[in-house]
């Protein structure tokens, strides 16, 4: 694993889970990628949670430890035919997203350790499971912000949120 990729991925991972959970981070203010991946990523999250609710509402996250091994479960199994592109890669963060407010839900404490170990299993899983194509495509700057930041998102987030609803189906196992 590339520790320079995987540092990058998890500081976007930070800044989305603070930005879900509307904890102010001290210092320097989000990159251009980080901004696009949470306007991306937060509306599709906003209308997977609402398409899911009933299923959401069921689905128990108790811990750190659960909500990794659902994340794992659910990703390997949609990653496991080998495609990647940038909706497979935002559907990480959402599910991250979504474990995490489970998890606030549930009332464990979401420390900044917590929120650093969410966003450590997040950058694990795109790194091994998508880093080089991120790389070949692009990169977050060349790639990501070129198809998602130029464009209105509305434009993109239909195609997103139905690709996602898709994918979040193998939560459905867990509840």
């Amino acid at each position: 694993m590339d520790d320079g990729v995987f540092w990058s991925v998890r500081a976007l991972a930070e800044d989305y889970l603070d930005g879900i959970l509307r904890t102010p981070r001290p210092g320097t203010a989000p990159s251009r990628t980080s901004q696009a991946l949470q306007n991306v990523a937060a509306s599709v999250q906003g209308e997977v949670e609402g398409a899911l609710k009933p299923h959401l509402d069921s689905l128990d996250v108790g811990s750190v430890g659960a909500a990794r091994g659902i994340f794992s479960h659910v990703l390997a199994k949609e990653f496991e035919d080998g495609v990647v592109n940038w909706g497979r890669v935002v559907t990480v963060f959402v599910l991250g997203g979504i474990l995490t407010k489970k998890l606030q839900g549930s009332g464990v404490p979401l420390t900044r350790e917590t929120r650093e170990e969410i966003s450590s299993f997040i950058a694990e899983f795109t790194t091994h499971h998508a880093g080089e194509w991120i790389r070949q495509n692009g990169g977050w700057e060349n790639g990501f912000l070129n198809k998602f930041e130029q464009k209105t998102v509305w434009s993109v987030l239909a195609d997103l949120s139905t690709k996602i609803l898709g994918v979040l189906s193998h939560l459905k196992q867990f509840y």
